[in-house]
């Protein structure tokens, strides 16, 4: 399951998902691809495209979906971003949170990361 401290580069399929349970203001961001995102209770349809993210407002299941093709999304935990947060206020950090790079090709071996 993904929890607060999560800061995942995720490979998702073209037409396959992946869940998050109680993911209220985790931070998705499409690295790849074009993700679809949708909410339990929430009538809004969210697509990301590469270089857009958007923050969970709300929890119960969420469903990350890849549109068209192989997507990348990085999933942050919001602990995990108030403690980058910190860090980088007090100068001890530099970039973003999850700064780190990976290949699709690296990613796609990990496999994905079910909630």
């Amino acid at each position: 399951m993904l929890n607060d401290t999560t800061c995942v580069p995720t490979f998702i399929q073209a037409g396959q998902s992946m869940r998050i349970e109680d993911g209220e203001g985790t931070e998705i961001s499409s690295l790849e691809g074009r993700i679809w995102i949708t909410q339990e209770g929430d009538q809004r349809d969210v697509v990301l495209s590469p270089g857009k993210s958007f923050t969970l407002d709300r929890n119960g299941l969420t469903l990350l979906v890849a549109l068209d093709e192989p997507a990348v999304a990085r999933v942050v935990g919001k602990a995990a971003r108030r403690t980058y947060a910190a860090l980088a206020s007090a100068g001890v950090l530099r970039g973003t949170p999850c700064s780190e790079t990976f290949a699709p090709r690296q990613i796609q071996a990990r496999g994905s990361i079910a909630a």
